[in-house]
Formats: structure tokens, sequence, C-alpha cells
């Protein structure tokens, strides 16, 4: 029996091309949407990490998720969207490109797929976009939003995303979300968490003193894969394999390049100037190591914990140590003792 047709946004960047590997090694066949005729973004990397055969390859087409007419042709002959692309920023000056990707982006998905009688609606979103609890209880996929310091820019994008979702479920599409942690694992190298990989072998002094949830980015394809194929429909779902403390995770990645862990907590006066020089370099239009609408929203120790265990019996996380492990390794970035330890 053929498997079905699928059309995925985003199939160029980090998500997004792990998804479209694993839907290819299923024996999806993968429409992927680019905007760069001339690239295929993250895909061949992971493509060659996931150890595909070369005939294994998505049928691209050049688009822009901002452009309706765009997706309304791509999208003509498929079974199911998986809509991973998305703005992932923290800096201040990429305000107005998150609200015009992620929301009006989604805007534009969720229209295209009600204009062409497109059935069914996989999204990526974030458990940012759940909101945060000012008392610290667990959060889980009922929390509801609140106007907190601690929705950043990004959050509050994916919020209003969602709510474009939920219109389109309102309107006959049927649709499905996960809600990921801080996604790890291997990518290019030098964004996202293979950022933070390169930032603490280099020796990163400090730690955010609160705490989040983790995952691994082959997971967080493996249940938009599971929740379609097993229809569940009209929920979101927490993708979360481990709450953890900054400074453990630090410390564990750390032990793993045989680097120094970071020492200096984000608090006082440290927090401080922290928070200072970041916006005074953002003002300055220069980079900043650390961008200032990341550092509150890493100083609350945010606990995740899902509400459909009964739904997802079966589906296995793997433990953030292990994808760590061999997103470094594949990144040559770890160290010689870490790998003798394994073995």
């Amino acid at each position: 029996m053929n498997k079905p047709t699928v059309f995925i946004t985003g199939a160029t960047g980090f998500l997004g091309a792990h998804l479209s590997c694993l839907l290819l090694k299923q024996g999806y066949r993968v429409i992927a949407l680019r905007r760069n005729p001339q690239s295929e973004g993250l895909f061949p990397h992971i493509h060659q990490f996931h150890h595909l055969p070369n005939a294994f390859q998505p049928q691209w087409v050049t688009g822009n998720i901002l452009d309706i007419d765009d997706l309304c042709d791509a999208i003509l002959e498929v079974d199911a969207v998986f809509h991973c692309a998305a703005k992932v920023s923290f800096e201040r000056k990429d305000k107005d490109a998150l609200m015009q990707n992620n929301v009006i982006g989604t805007r534009n998905v969720v229209n295209a797929c009600l204009k062409n009688n497109i059935p069914k609606l996989v999204y990526a979103s974030s458990v940012s976009a759940i909101g945060r609890t000012e008392n610290e209880a667990p959060i889980t996929e009922n929390t509801v939003w609140v106007e907190s310091k601690y929705n950043s820019q990004y959050a509050i994008s994916k919020n209003l995303a969602e709510q474009e979702v939920w219109r389109g479920r309102e309107e006959g599409l049927q649709v499905t979300m996960v809600n990921p942690g801080i996604i790890l694992g291997y990518g290019d190298g030098t964004s996202g968490s293979n950022q933070l990989y390169h930032m603490i072998r280099k020796g990163m002094p400090f730690y955010p003193i609160g705490s989040n949830g983790f995952v691994g980015v082959e997971d967080v394809a493996k249940l938009m894969l599971h929740l379609y194929e097993n229809n569940l429909w009209s929920n979101r779902y927490l993708c979360v394999a481990e709450n953890l403390k900054y400074q453990q995770l630090f410390n564990q990645l750390s032990d793993a390049m045989g680097a120094k862990q970071p020492h200096i907590a984000l608090r006082g006066t440290t927090l401080y100037l922290t928070t200072f020089f970041s916006k005074l370099l953002e003002t300055l239009k220069l980079p900043s190591p650390i961008p200032s609408d990341s550092i509150t929203p890493s100083l609350q120790n945010s606990v995740y914990h899902t509400l459909h265990t009964d739904q997802l019996q079966g589906f296995q996380y793997t433990p953030v140590r292990a994808v760590n492990y061999y997103a470094l390794l594949a990144l040559g970035l770890l160290n010689k003792d870490a790998i003798n330890q394994n073995n």
C-alpha cells in the first residue's frame, strides 16, 4: 500500500530536515518547500547524518510561506501538511520578522490548506507558546496563556501562530500540534542548539539559574509522525524528554567536550550587567553573545508534564545525554575521554 504524499514547510531547517528524512525513510512521498532554488539548506547535512540512500529525496518546490499563492500552488495534491517553518530568535531587532514568519506564515499555511481542501495539518509549535506560570507550578497542555515578563517575543509569536491553527480547526481542518522544549541534536554546527555547543566548548563562564524542558530533534520528528499516523487530532502535545536545570545541562555538555564548566550564575549584579550590555550591544546593532530577550525567561524554573500519557503509550524519548553525545560525536566536538566512556 502506497504511503500518503505530504508537504513540509521548513524542510531546509533543523527540525524540518530531520522530519523530511524520517518520512522518506518510512516510505512517504515528500514535497518540500525551499525559498532559495539554489539551496537545500541543512537538508543535505541531515540526510548524510541519517545515512539515507541518495535516491531518498523530496520533491523540492520553491516558494515562501509569506506568499499564499506559492503555498496554494505547492499543495494542490497532498494528503497532509507538516508545518515546521519558523523564525527562532531572541534578538530585539527581529520582532517584526518573528511576527511575519511565525504568525502571518502560519496563517497562510492554514488558509492554503482550507482553500485547497487539504484535510490534515501537523504543526510544530513550542513550549513557550503555552506560557509561563508565575508560581512555577508544572506546565501542562492545558496551562492558560498569561501576560508575563517571562514571555519572549518569540513566545508571543508562537502563541499567536497557535491561534491561527486553532482557527483552522474551527473552520474544518483536522489539526494537531507538538510543543517541543528546547530542541537539541545534530544540525549545521553553528546555529540553534549547535551554537550552544560551541559557546560551551569555548568556555562560556555564565549559566542561567532556571530550568527548562529539553528534547532531541529526532524525537520531535517521531512524535509528529506518531500523531499523524495514529489520528491524534484536535490537541496539543508537550514534547519534552527531560526537565533540567540549565546548569545541569551545561555541565553535562562541558564534561562531554572536555571544557571548563560554567561557574558564574546569572543573578544579582552579574544579571544586571549582562542584561545592560546585551541591550547596549543590540542598540548599537552589534552582535550580543546572549540576546537580551532570552535572559529573563531563563531565570524561571519551567517544568513540563504532559496530560496525554495514555495516548502516547509506547512512545519512548531518547535521554538528553545520549542526544548530545551523538550530536557532538557527529560534529567532531566530543572529548576522547567521553567517547571511551561510552564504548
